[in-house]
């Protein structure tokens, strides 16, 4: 079976969904925007033939950190698609509301619901390799104390060996940044190892240049393409991520492409199988607000 994941236009915020090998769905942080649910797009839209858990169709959810953009869609998860295994840090919530800015309705709800979970869960046969490196929090807190809650992101590394020998990996940054990340390649051989020859990289704290690392880029090499969750009109984007220095690139439209955004490409979906990659981009139906056009898929596939 292959391995797929889409990268939802969230606006400012992020979530991602993963179907593996074996057809476990996993889905990384629940960000959403004010007109689209990527819960309830997947509870309709992604669940056939996916291999439950117990009880649940959604294997395991990753809340990289309790930042209200990575769990604003955290209500539907809880009545719509909660998870078998949840995977977060254990945070003091009220140090947390002091060092966010915005609502707390959604972490309030986020931290009481977390709790319910006991660590320890029995892991399925993902099909790949799902490996989850971090700062502790008191470490984060050490780095920068201003930043302890972004430089505490869960980082998750993808990665399928398919017949043949080729191994695909994907990297999900959280909101790391920069002192995060030379902290975590400093103190964590197993993570400078892993992370060499990244193919996907989902690029930290919404690809902006706090979160950029060329240390990073220098451990993991050049990967085909940087993948950016932003809003439409974020001009913090770092333009490293378009460079050659940090991307080899794929072919779009006879142009060759280092860096893939949602605020231009709309959600972004990749597909990789033992006959090839593919990536195309789609512009979901609203899905929140009543009324609403579906505005179509975006006609940009793309094959290598």
């Amino acid at each position: 079976m292959p391995l797929s994941v889409i990268v939802f236009n969230v606006q400012h915020g992020f979530c991602a969904f993963v179907k593996t090998p074996t057809n476990h769905a996993l889905m990384i942080d629940c960000g959403k925007s004010e007109t689209f649910s990527p819960v309830q797009y997947i509870a309709t839209n992604q669940l056939q033939a996916i291999t439950p858990h117990g009880s649940c169709s959604l294997t395991g959810l990753v809340v990289s950190h309790p930042h209200d953009d990575h769990v604003q869609d955290i209500e539907s998860i809880k009545t719509k698609l909660p998870p078998a295994i949840l995977y977060r840090q254990r945070y003091e919530w009220d140090d947390i509301k002091n060092s966010s800015a915005g609502d707390y309705q959604n972490l309030d709800s986020y931290s009481k619901w977390q709790a319910t979970y006991i660590p320890g869960a029995t892991e399925p046969d993902w099909g790949m390799g799902f490996s989850r490196f971090r700062l502790s929090p008191d470490e984060a807190r050490k780095v920068d104390e201003a930043k302890y809650v972004n430089n505490s992101s869960i980082v998750v590394l993808l990665s399928w060996t398919i017949p043949g020998g080729v191994t695909w990996k994907f990297l999900f940054g959280g909101d790391m940044e920069e002192a995060g990340w030379s902290k975590l390649l400093s103190t964590n051989k197993e993570f400078r190892s892993a992370i060499g020859e990244v193919d996907f990289y989902m690029t930290s704290h919404h690809g902006h240049t706090s979160g950029f690392s060329a240390e990073l880029f220098a451990a993991m090499g050049r990967p085909l393409v940087n993948v950016v969750s932003a809003k439409e009109g974020d001009e913090s984007v770092d333009s490293n991520y378009s460079k050659e220095d940090y991307a080899s690139g794929v072919e779009v439209g006879g142009t060759t492409r280092r860096m893939l955004s949602t605020r231009n490409d709309g959600s972004i979906r990749i597909h990789v199988s033992d006959r090839g990659c593919g990536i195309d981009c789609a512009r979901f139906p609203d899905n929140i607000k009543e009324g609403t056009a579906p505005r179509g898929f975006g006609a940009l596939p793309r094959r290598w």
